[in-house]
């Protein structure tokens, strides 16, 4: 039985539960930006009680709870809509299919809403601003991910590396040190060649963030720190459109949260490359 159902039946729960239950029932789309005090304190319960109603319904604690939850939500929340369904092919004009298309990418970027955890993206930003080198790997789509990624880092200064040859990425992370990152982008995070490279970037010592969808998979095991997106596209993935959105988002909030805090010594060199580009188009 799904966990959101399993609340609403409120089976043997006690009054604390219950009350529980209900603030959760009522405000789905808030619960993954609370913190377990602020779950209690609405509730009027304690948050020893919130603990205690994770560990009835099965789950650990409150942290492991919130991302079920947010699991599920954004799984209802978009299976119903399929861009590429065998009973609509042939059948959409082109105004259905840009809206359809724009539909799905907007849910991509709403819903990290439920899924990306802000504690997640502030620590991976202080550790890629205390890294000596920055490696990252995408397979497919992911790839273009990747490349972004190394875009944006080079921009603000940040000694950054990524290759499209796995076998070329060993010698790569054969190099790194203690407290190196390595940034894995992955849909699905059972991708091999991602799981051997985060797994040998551990194995240096490295920090593995990974950017990845909301949903059990091998690479969680290697990765310190997980950036969930959406699980979209669950049936049938069209060049991983909305995914890719999705990565993409977490990649500009990694992005601008990172010249936040490099933006006095990074300025003057966004307004150096501005008048260079400016000069180029005359």
């Amino acid at each position: 039985m799904l966990l959101i159902e399993r609340i609403e039946q409120q089976k043997n729960f006690t009054e604390a539960e219950i009350k529980i239950s209900n603030y959760i029932l009522n405000n789905l789309s808030k619960i993954s930006l609370m913190t377990i005090k602020e779950v209690a304190e609405a509730s009027q319960v304690s948050q020893a009680s919130v603990v205690r109603f994770c560990k009835m319904l099965g789950i650990r604690g409150f942290p492991e709870f919130k991302l079920e939850l947010n699991k599920e939500i954004t799984i209802r929340e978009s299976k119903d809509f399929n861009i590429v369904r065998k009973d609509r092919i042939g059948k959409l004009s082109p105004k259905e299919v840009f809206i359809n298309t724009l539909e799905l990418d907007t849910m991509a970027v709403n819903q990290l809403i439920n899924t990306l955890d802000l504690k997640s993206v502030l620590k991976s930003v202080d550790l890629i601003l205390n890294a000596n080198t920055i490696v990252v790997y995408g397979v497919g789509a992911s790839a273009i991910v990747a490349q972004d990624i190394v875009y944006k880092f080079i921009k603000l200064g940040l000694n950054v590396d990524f290759n499209q040859d796995f076998h070329f990425m060993l010698s790569i992370i054969l190099n790194m040190k203690k407290n190196d990152i390595f940034i894995a982008v992955s849909t699905t995070g059972e991708t091999q060649e991602i799981i051997e490279l985060s797994k040998f970037a551990k194995e240096r010592g490295a920090v593995v963030i990974s950017i990845t969808s909301l949903q059990k998979s091998t690479l969680i095991k290697y990765t310190d720190i997980a950036l969930y997106t959406p699980v979209l596209e669950e049936y049938f993935r069209v060049a991983n459109m909305a995914t890719r959105i999705s990565q993409l988002a977490v990649v500009d909030v990694l992005y601008m949260n990172l010249y936040e805090q490099l933006g006095d010594e990074v300025i003057d060199k966004f307004y150096s490359l501005r008048e260079i580009v400016e000069r180029l188009r005359r």
